[in-house]
């Protein structure tokens, strides 16, 4: 476990051997460490509707195998936003967390988050790096920069870029064909 202290926030990928498509999002929230699967929230029920016209979160789909060869996994399985813990004394710890958020690289001469940052791009790209068979779907800026930032695109089979599904991006007319490309994507 890569931070001990903070195991009761701690949110697994969902990935089965029939996973084919993989959506990368930033790391779990309130919802997301309630239930102990990713993508329980507002996000997940917008994902659901999108691609499959249906009420539940996505990650409640994958993780009850409604939806079968689809993945997720965050980059980070912690939540990065200091609203999701409940254990003030955590606060010093998670200083950076938030500074992790607006700039997930590497920073000049800032060695404390450079190190919260290794730590928490070395785990992704760990588990991430056994799946360049599949297909990837980055949703967001954060998970696009953070990907970016550990592998070479052309190293998997496919990856598309997508605007994360928070507050109705994916319903966004400025969004229509991006979104159509990524329902294409995922049958």
């Amino acid at each position: 476990m890569l931070y001990e202290k903070l195991k009761d926030y701690f949110v697994d990928d969902l990935i089965y051997e029939d996973t084919e498509v993989l959506f990368v999002l930033e790391s779990p929230h309130n919802e997301e460490v309630k239930r102990g699967y990713p993508v329980a929230g507002k996000s997940g029920k917008d994902m659901s509707r999108v691609l499959f016209a249906k009420d539940e979160p996505l990650g409640k789909l994958i993780s009850e195998r409604e939806v079968k060869n689809l993945g997720i996994i965050n980059i980070s399985n912690y939540p990065l936003q200091m609203s999701a813990y409940e254990d003030e004394s955590l606060e010093n710890d998670m200083v950076f967390f938030e500074k992790i958020r607006q700039n997930p690289k590497l920073r000049k001469r800032a060695v404390p988050i450079n190190t919260a940052v290794s730590k928490i791009m070395d785990n992704f790209k760990s588990r991430l790096a056994s799946h360049k068979d599949k297909k990837i779907i980055l949703c967001g800026a954060f998970a696009q920069s953070s990907f970016d930032s550990v592998f070479n695109e052309l190293s998997f089979k496919e990856v598309l870029r997508v605007p994360h599904p928070s507050f109705n991006q994916w319903l966004r007319e400025s969004n229509k064909d991006i979104v159509k490309k990524l329902v294409e994507f995922v049958k």
